[in-house]
């Protein structure tokens, strides 16, 4: 009889960064959508609706979100 290693199911070390990493992205780019949104800081410089600006954020979060899943299932 064989007895081999069970994969361990623990959380890796890297893997935690790593989503640690992509929730702090989340986040930033969250609170910078929200103050560009609440605070029109660029005043009369940018005359984009709301709903572009939260558009193009939506996509970028999107594509980082994408981006680290890819990156984490590649390993």
């Amino acid at each position: 009889m064989s007895y081999g290693r069970r994969p361990s199911t623990r959380l890796d070390l890297d893997t935690a960064f790593k989503a640690f990493g992509a929730v702090a992205i989340l986040i930033a780019v969250v609170v910078a959508g929200a103050v560009i949104a609440l605070t029109d800081p660029f005043g009369g410089l940018v005359t984009a609706s709301p709903a572009i600006v939260g558009t193009v954020a939506f996509t970028v979060l999107l594509v980082a979100v994408g981006y680290t899943t890819f990156a984490l299932r590649a390993r």
